[in-house]
């Protein structure tokens, strides 16, 4: 079985993370972990969290904004053309159910990335099929 965990993840963008050979630039579209919450954490603490991700995605844009006026780069992402209208929907900065998976890029210990397979598409999935089927069973009722 899986091990699904609730973490806060963002896309992985070669001019923060790193700009990568040829052979590695399928990491361009995966997803990073920032932070993993735990069961505890998330129970507990939600309104701590909900404040820092406010104030993570708040950062990340001026973070943006002052990259791209560094490098005088007009496209901060090599393939995704709208990743600062993704990025500033706040939409992007949630947690997310996800698997975790390490994905190596080298030999040494630093090559290792903590990536992210988001999962909690899953979860919208049932939810709308478990609406669809009572949507058939009042009706059914209804009709009886």
């Amino acid at each position: 079985m899986p091990n699904f965990k609730l973490a806060l993840i963002e896309p992985y963008l070669p001019l923060k993370h790193g700009i990568l050979d040829k052979e590695n630039e399928s990491m361009y579209g995966k997803y990073l972990i920032i932070d993993e919450i735990g069961l505890d954490e998330f129970y507990k603490k939600l309104p701590n969290i909900s404040l820092d991700i406010e104030i993570m995605r708040k950062m990340y844009g001026k973070y943006l904004e002052k990259l791209k006026y560094e490098m005088h780069i007009k496209q901060p992402h090599p393939f995704i053309k709208n990743y600062e209208k993704i990025m500033a929907t706040p939409k992007q900065f949630q947690i997310q159910l996800i698997e975790p998976i390490t994905v190596s890029i080298g030999p040494n210990e630093t090559d290792k990335y903590s990536t992210a397979i988001i999962k909690t598409h899953l979860i919208r999935l049932i939810q709308r099929r478990w609406r669809e089927t009572m949507k058939k069973i009042i009706h059914a009722k209804k009709n009886v």
